[in-house]
């Protein structure tokens, strides 16, 4: 066997080569197009308070959905992710949960466990301090 390959021709062994390289190439490719299908939705927060009132902003990314959902409610998401909400807190504990979809049907829950006191500046989430 090792004798038949010595014996091929450089047009065989060009031609087998680019064969393989288009054959990877095309796999790199492929794989790069269809990550985000692998990947899922990825949701981001960050929570900013207001210092004198009760409403936490919920800025944050929603990468690859289509539908976000806000405690219940469909809140909007610009054609890159970003969405931006305003949520009231009552004192002591809150969960917020975001539910998103993306155009396959696949939907992802990340809940937020938040504890407000009144006569403080912030908010505790997970054990984090938000100002």
């Amino acid at each position: 066997m090792i004798q038949k390959l010595k014996n091929k021709s450089i047009k065989w062994w060009i031609g087998r080569s680019s064969c393989i390289v288009l054959f990877l190439f095309i796999a790199i490719f492929s794989y790069a197009k269809a990550n985000f299908i692998l990947k899922g939705i990825r949701i981001e927060v960050n929570l900013e308070k207001d210092n004198n009132s009760s409403l936490v902003q919920i800025n944050g990314n929603a990468k690859n959905a289509i539908h976000l959902i806000l405690n219940g409610r469909e809140i909007f998401i610009d054609k890159n992710g970003n969405f931006s909400e305003t949520v009231g807190l009552l004192p002591g504990f809150s969960v917020i949960t975001l539910n998103a979809e993306d155009k396959f049907g696949k939907s992802t829950e990340k809940k937020f466990d938040l504890v407000y006191n009144e006569n403080t500046e912030s908010v505790a989430m997970l054990n984090t301090i938000i100002n």
